[in-house]
């Protein structure tokens, strides 16, 4: 099974669209500080993400546990390099954070919950 690198690629820039954006307001509202954040928010924060790309996935439709985890991948390496190229300048010690690492590490098998289930 082949992933569709056009959804691939799409929803992981999407997820990573909305989060950017998220982050942002809270930022910009002083919700939080650009260079620290709180651990109960980086996982609400991480959360959040999870949800998004089981969303994403459910538009998918992964047609197999193969499949999925090829979506989850793409999906956590679009995020990792675009927070590399974008994200790294406004926080440059973001890869230091476990939970960073947790959170891309979790949206890998998120896809899993979304495989499209076969009749018994």
């Amino acid at each position: 099974m082949n992933i569709n690198w056009k959804k691939a690629l799409g929803f992981g820039i999407l997820v990573w669209i909305i989060m950017f954006v998220v982050i942002s307001v809270l930022i910009a509202y002083e919700v939080i500080a650009s260079n620290e954040m709180s651990t109960s928010l980086s996982v609400a924060l991480t959360l959040l993400s999870l949800v998004l790309v089981y969303v994403a996935a459910r538009y998918i439709v992964p047609q197999g546990m193969s499949e999925a985890l090829q979506y989850g991948l793409a999906f956590a390496v679009v995020g990792v390099v675009l927070d590399f190229l974008i994200s790294a300048k406004f926080a440059p010690d973001m890869f230091s954070s476990a939970l960073y690492w947790i959170g891309y590490a979790l949206i890998i098998f998120v896809p899993l919950l979304a495989v499209k289930k076969m009749p018994v």
